[in-house]
């Protein structure tokens, strides 16, 4: 389609899309996707709208094209920026392991960051066209770019298809979406007015067409009868047809090389002179065939246009015409995908096929090189694939390792983990590296496979095998031992990995190892070695290998946890925080995240902790998705919550959903009837226990987190279950001490706590009150404000229950005033409940009438006060009037003289 054509019917999209262009010139940057199906004129209205200084960028139909294809000939055009980006692969070039990964998305921030600097000062736009056919890699920079944007003057327009489309991409913040529409009657009125065919039947021409634009002038300009499509298929065959022999025959060339036409490339499969090429092109773009492209070349008129003239040729010229394009490709190893994918469309001989496999490994190398992971496994695939066509067993093992790996990179744990499989069977020399590749990965329909795999490679290598070997696989066997609920075994064999790896001197063993024993019983380990272990991890680690440096930053976080020494805890979060920043890698982010909710939960600040809990929980669905223990983790928390502030409205919705097909381990037993105790499902908490409770002995159980045994506590409580509460107690006892744990999901309360209530349940009157009292000084001077006040509470019914009512009542009035100012609802009605049992005759109000003086007192207005307890004015009013009643007074001035009397009492 020439841009001679008439433009009619997108006024409203074309103002739409200049308002977005001005706001990013201003200062208020956007990603604009311009969807519709083929041919409804998507690239018309980028033109139109965009500047000559716009820059585009081309995905095209071609599974070989290098990674991020659209985004290099974006910064080809952006020489600062492509610099930039260079020196970013350069600086990252060498790393391997695991740290791969936090190498790809450095990469991505950095790519991201030379574009939105580019913007500077004066504002820039970047078109990526067909973003339907971009590779995973491109993708990736795009939805990093996605949440910077905002913030910039870059405007990024990209058209994409409406079928088979990343949707995840279209609800991104910093993300617009225009979708063009079939045109109207009177917007085919108006074309068909332009190109002098105003006697034409309109409502036949728009049923015909479909109100597609392409279609439009394929109907407009011909006599058939049928569809669009089909005449816009007749109409490029008459073109075609009405050029000379030499000139189709370079189409068909051109249409086997994509929808870009490279004169000096079609010269070359032809075998003719580019200077004989270059006229018959020029042809083919005056018949309508061919438009002009970026800077000298050609391109097809349209996709369909291209398809059409391909579809026509016979298989076997199809299948010569790949093979001659494959060897005059060869030449640009850039293009190693390329090369690849037109030898497999040529005739499948061997050579064929062998020359395939082998450019698909060097595409997949380059693939790797840019961190491009998912291109890397697409091309290793290609590559496995062609070698077993062609009948090459030779080393297929050892290339089924590296897809396997590139896989697990990737995060398609399911499918490397399969491939990984498959090369220890064809070569057991390979048991050892296809044990390794997925690891920490805590999928239940993986983990027995897992086991199985590393328990074989553990036979292979025998027990005289090189010590950092088999220290490393030990770790990988007590990590799984340990995700699968099978403490005492992850136990032993981490213990034994952390002796090898430390005769062995291998800090990448020995962190393997920790990281493995510290997912069990992490208590067990002596609070200076893991303080040692933490700092050394963080040492290792530092910018280069963040995880390392994560893992190390949280040991240590726990650690000062454990015996309240919170200047650690905020020394260490800000570390994790600084990291975050530096690295900005998504695993990091969700972890500080995840921490700062936790901690302020603890403190108190409710509000930050829901806020920073949200944040945790997006970064998660979008980053993190592969991953569904974060998202587990965004439910424990708000679990967590509702037991903190009283309110089972703090549980999101889909949290019993997501319990039902969670893994069957301890933690997620636990919180089913848990979670059904919150929500005031008594009877189905009840029979959930009762199914637990055959469990409960098993150490493997109990000593699976931390976590298990507090949250068991309530339960028992509930359901007074004392048999179990005294054996619960005596594990207690013979546990060291803590100040707090479970930062990680949600901090907890400090251990004397926990054996208070155990105490209090088991009618063990002074053990309760003194370890509720500890509890307190625990509490109180660690800053853990919420558990001040369960303590509080807690304490106050034991004293009560022994006759002591003046502490008990000073207990509980302390305790409702703390959960009033931090908005505890469940506990501030808990307290008021016992202030009613405490003074009965000297104070006849009910809890909800005395809470209503007390704020009369501070001097707020029954609107103020409705506001502040979620009630109506007019409940307000009727709580007042009672409380005037009940105690004789006259009007509200005379509440707050009684209300001050009684404090001071």
């Amino acid at each position: 389609m020439t841009r001679s054509e008439p433009f009619v019917g997108r006024s409203g999209a074309v103002a739409e899309l200049r308002a977005r262009l001005a706001a990013a010139a201003g200062g208020t940057g956007a990603l604009v996707l311009v969807g519709g199906p083929a041919g409804i004129g998507k690239t018309r209205l980028v033109e139109t709208v965009t500047g000559a200084d716009a820059v585009w960028g081309r995905c095209v139909d071609d599974p070989g094209a290098p990674p991020l294809w659209p985004w290099r000939r974006v910064l080809q055009a952006l020489p600062a920026a492509g610099a930039e980006v260079a020196r970013a692969l350069a600086d990252l070039d060498g790393h391997d392991g695991a740290d791969l990964v936090a190498a790809r998305f450095r990469f991505v921030a950095l790519a991201a960051d030379a574009l939105v600097a580019a913007a500077e000062p004066s504002g820039l736009v970047v078109v990526l066209e067909d973003l339907h056919w971009a590779d995973e890699a491109s993708l990736r920079l795009l939805r990093h770019l996605a949440g910077e944007i905002r913030r910039s003057r870059l405007a990024v327009v990209a058209t994409y298809r409406d079928t088979s489309f990343d949707a995840d991409l279209l609800g991104r913040p910093g993300t617009e979406s225009l979708h063009l529409e079939p045109l109207t009657e009177p917007d085919v009125r108006a074309y068909l007015a332009e190109i002098g065919r105003s006697g034409e039947d309109v409502r036949d021409v728009l049923r015909r067409s479909g109100g597609n634009p392409l279609y439009l002038k394929a109907v407009a300009r011909s006599s058939a009868t049928d569809g669009g499509r089909a005449e816009l298929r007749h109409l490029v065959r008459t073109a075609v047809a009405a050029l000379d022999a030499g000139a189709r025959e370079l189409l068909a060339i051109a249409s086997v090389l994509g929808e870009d036409v490279d004169a000096h490339v079609v010269a070359e499969v032809a075998g003719r002179p580019v200077d004989d090429v270059v006229p018959a092109l020029d042809r083919a773009a005056r018949a309508g065939v061919l438009a002009p492209g970026i800077a000298g070349t050609r391109r097809f008129a349209h996709a369909v246009v291209r398809d059409g003239i391909y579809a026509d040729l016979d298989q076997g010229v199809r299948e010569d015409l790949h093979a001659r394009t494959a060897a005059v490709l060869e030449r640009e190893p850039a293009l190693a995908g390329v090369v690849a994918g037109h030898w497999l469309r040529s005739a499948a001989t061997p050579d064929a096929l062998a020359r395939a496999a082998r450019w698909a490994e060097v595409a997949a190398q380059d693939a790797k090189r840019s961190f491009a992971f998912t291109e890397e496994a697409r091309f290793l695939a290609l590559a496995v694939d062609s070698r077993r066509r062609a009948g090459a067993s030779d080393g297929l093992g050892a290339l089924l390792v590296d897809l396997a790996t590139a896989e697990y990179r990737a995060g398609r744990f399911a499918q490397s983990f399969e491939h990984a499989r498959e090369a220890a069977g064809l070569a057991p020399e390979l048991l050892v590296a296809a044990a390794l590749v997925v690891r920490d990965v805590a999928a239940p329909d993986l983990l027995a496979g897992m086991a199985e795999l590393t328990a074989s490679a553990l036979a292979h290598a025998g027990p005289d095998a090189y010590p950092v070997v088999r220290a490393k696989l030990l770790a990988q066997s007590a990590s799984i031992a340990a995700d699968r609920g099978r403490g005492g075994e992850a136990v032993k064999t981490a213990d034994e990995a952390l002796a090898l790896a430390e005769q062995a001197g291998d800090e990448e063993a020995r962190i393997d190892a920790v990281r493995a024993r510290l997912k069990v019983r992490p208590l067990e380990l002596p609070l200076t070695e893991r303080l040692r272990l933490g700092a050394l991890a963080v040492s290792l680690g530092g910018t280069g290998r963040p995880l390392v440096a994560l893992w190390g930053h949280k040991w240590r976080v726990d650690a000062a946890f454990e015996v309240g020494t919170m200047p650690v805890v905020d020394a260490e979060l800000a570390g994790i925080a600084a990291l975050a920043t530096t690295t900005r890698l998504p695993l990091v982010r969700w972890h500080c995240l995840r921490l700062q909710a936790s901690l302020s939960a603890y403190r108190g600040a409710f509000a930050r902790s829901r806020e920073l809990n949200r944040l945790a929980s997006e970064l998660a669905g979008s980053e993190l998705a592969e991953d569904r223990s974060t998202v587990g983790l965004t439910f424990a928390f708000a679990l967590q919550l509702a037991l903190m502030v009283g309110d089972p409205g703090e549980l999101p919705e889909g949290y019993e959903e997501l319990l039902a097909i969670a893994p069957p381990l301890p933690i997620t037993l636990i919180s089913q009837p848990l979670s059904a105790l919150v929500l005031g499902r008594r009877d189905e908490a009840q029979a959930g226990y009762d199914a637990l409770r055959p469990l409960l002995r098993d150490p493997d159980f109990l000593g699976h987190t931390p976590g298990v045994g507090v949250n068991l506590v309530p339960l028992l409580e509930e359901f007074r279950d004392l048999e179990t509460a005294e054996w619960l107690a005596e594990r207690f006892d013979g546990e060291p001490p803590f100040a707090s744990g479970g930062a990680g999901t949600f901090c907890g309360d400090c251990s004397s706590s926990w054996s208070a209530r155990l105490a209090a349940l088991l009618d063990r009157h002074d053990e309760a009150v003194r370890l509720f009292e500890e509890s307190i000084a625990w509490d109180t001077r660690l800053g853990a404000r919420p558990y001040v006040v369960h303590n509080r509470v807690r304490l106050a019914s034991v004293l009560l229950t022994g006759g002591d009512v003046q502490r008990a009542e000073t207990l509980a009035r302390q305790a409702a005033e703390e959960a009033r100012r931090l908005g505890m609802p469940g506990w501030l009605r808990d307290a008021t409940a016992l202030l009613d049992r405490t003074r009965p005759a000297a104070d006849p109000l009910t809890g909800r009438e005395r809470e209503i003086a007390t704020l009369v007192a501070e001097a707020l207005s029954n609107r103020q006060i409705a506001h502040r307890l979620v009630l109506s004015e007019r409940t307000v009013e009727s709580h007042v009037r009672s409380v005037l009643a009940k105690l004789g007074l006259a009007n509200r001035t005379e509440i707050a003289t009684w209300v001050h009397r009684r404090e001071r009492t």
